[in-house]
């Protein structure tokens, strides 16, 4: 056999090879993650609801993975002491931090937030929306949405109501639906939604939107009253009570979520690899009653609708803030 066809052939040979072994590259580098534990960073202290779901999920999905799912409590800074941990690693897809809607409530709220959103992090999902619900003492007046509003028209200024914080989306969503019913109301912030109950059952404040992880049990029991739920949905853990939208305000729709978020540039495959863990974690039967007892509607949205959902609530809630001069103050 001629040497040269015989060199050729091995050349040949190994360059297939050799494209061969590259072309798997990705898939083998894929399957490969994850070879040691992952940490899913709370940007928020331990008993809240963030804290109950990320353990819920952490722990089914280091079954299936093989490896450790670690939460890493990492509270302060409205949630940016948390995200800090992902911006500063590597986007290896071992460390995620698992923010509530601040990560884009506070863009617009912050004149220094520190963060690009969408810059400088990669949606992966939405682990659970938490509605939020009008709420009144059980013997208040307004029976419905419509009577509370007319009670704000009679008299400008008698209305007030509360929130667990200044720029929380309890706030925020209740400051929306003020100006989109044409009335002027006092915000009060209170320090948590507990201090913020008691006054409402009190009568210091007239009414709140209070996240359904603190008012489900509380309707339920009849100590509080449901007028309208906030979501462009109703809740289903609530069929009976209307959304705001339904009661003469179309298009409103004002939704808590917690999500999973990655450092940009996190490879592709460790995306879907990753998502498809959690979304089987939220399709078990523990996790949804867990979620479920807690008033959370488990997430699962495809990245590229939690990406689209991220923008459209930055943009958002920067025209919110704007409009109404809300500020962190």
């Amino acid at each position: 056999m001629n040497p040269k066809r015989l060199s050729r052939r091995h050349f040949n040979a190994s360059l297939g090879a050799g494209l061969a072994l590259a072309a798997l590259a990705p898939t083998v580098r894929a399957q490969a993650f994850p070879s040691r534990p992952i940490r899913i960073v709370v940007p928020f202290a331990p008993g809240g609801p963030t804290d109950l779901m990320a353990r819920a999920i952490a722990k089914n999905m280091a079954t299936s993975l093989g490896q450790p799912v670690i939460v890493d409590n990492k509270p302060g800074g409205g949630g940016v002491i948390g995200m800090s941990e992902v911006v500063r690693g590597p986007a290896d897809g071992y460390t995620l931090v698992f923010p509530s809607i601040l990560a884009v409530t506070n863009p617009a709220l912050m004149a220094n937030y520190p963060f690009d959103t969408l810059r400088d992090f990669a949606p992966l999902t939405v682990v659970g929306f938490i509605p939020h619900a009008v709420v009144v003492r059980p013997d208040f007046p307004a029976k419905t949405l419509a009577e509370l509003v007319a009670m704000g028209k009679a008299k400008p200024d008698s209305l007030s109501y509360g929130s667990s914080g200044n720029g929380t989306s309890a706030h925020l969503g209740a400051a929306l639906f003020v100006q989109r019913a044409g009335i002027r109301a006092t915000h009060v912030p209170y320090r948590g939604a507990g201090p913020a109950v008691q006054d409402l059952l009190g009568g210091q404040i007239q009414f709140m939107f209070l996240d359904m992880s603190s008012a489900l049990a509380q309707i339920k029991a009849g100590k509080l009253r449901a007028l309208a739920v906030a979501p462009k949905s109703r809740f289903a853990g609530l069929p009976e009570v209307p959304t705001v939208a339904e009661q003469g305000y179309p298009g409103f729709d004002v939704h808590g979520w917690y999500g999973l978020l990655l450092k940009a540039g996190t490879p592709a495959p460790v995306m879907q690899r990753l998502h498809a863990e959690v979304k089987r974690a939220l399709d078990t039967q523990e996790v949804r009653e867990i979620f479920q007892a807690q008033g959370i509607e488990p997430g699962g949205m495809p990245s590229a609708e939690f990406a689209g959902l991220v923008r459209d609530d930055l943009a958002l809630w920067k025209r919110t803030v704007d409009q109404l001069g809300i500020t962190l103050q």
